[in-house]
């Protein structure tokens, strides 16, 4: 077999837990690389890097005085190993990939009534031919709902934080979960990597119209500005 991040045979040693286990196709090494997370104090919030250990950094502080509240969960930190993993994936169009961040993320998704992906423009889509994160939801076989639409073309790698900021809310409800009134229940939205923030947050913005008791937030890479 085969790892499917670096291509090399899978030659590793049996254990007696690895003999009961599924093979699964991803190397130690990759999984160490890509599972990395930088050492330090982190923000209790979004988990960014912080000189002290605090409940949320200045970051949060002014996300908070805008958008809901959420509480924020990340499976990785976007280290070079995720890097690498997330351009192939993204601008390369490598979907088996899907794979290797499906083996990553240890969620428990049947804590919520609802997962809801962050959408993709359709000019994104035609360009890529899959939502990065609907497919590894996918994988994972978790039963997701599209509630939002985005006419964002723009990549947000190509736009400062202060532009983000300033920019207009790109998502809107779809149709068809316009009307409904989901009181009392939870939601996960969902995206591949949490740079500022201020993508996650603004679709949480939009779909708060909805009544949700609590939207919570799951990304399954935290940029870290170190």
């Amino acid at each position: 077999m085969r790892c499917l991040n670096c291509h090399e045979v899978i030659n590793e040693e049996p254990t007696l837990i690895s003999l009961f286990k599924k093979n699964e196709p991803l190397c130690f090494t990759c999984r160490t690389g890509l599972n990395f997370k930088y050492p330090g104090a982190r923000c209790g919030r979004c988990h960014q890097l912080v000189a002290e250990k605090t409940d949320m950094c200045r970051d949060c502080h002014v996300l908070h005085a805008i958008y809901p509240d959420n509480k924020m969960y990340t499976i990785t930190d976007y280290n070079e190993e995720m890097k690498l993993l997330m351009h192939r994936y993204k601008f390369m169009r490598d979907y088996a990939l899907s794979e290797v961040l499906a083996l990553l993320c240890a969620f428990n998704f049947k804590q919520y009534d609802y997962v809801v992906p962050v959408p993709i423009s359709k000019a994104r889509m035609k360009e890529r031919t899959y939502n990065q994160t609907s497919a590894v939801l996918e994988v994972l076989g978790v039963k997701y709902t599209d509630m939002l639409g985005t006419q964002k073309v723009k990549r947000q790698s190509e736009l400062s934080r202060q532009e983000r900021l300033n920019s207009t809310n790109p998502f809107y409800l779809l149709e068809n979960v316009s009307s409904m009134n989901l009181t009392g229940k939870s939601v996960l939205i969902t995206d591949d990597i949490y740079t500022t923030g201020i993508t996650i947050h603004q679709a949480a913005n939009v779909i708060k119209v909805l009544n949700f008791q609590n939207i919570d937030v799951l990304t399954f890479s935290k940029a870290q500005h170190i």
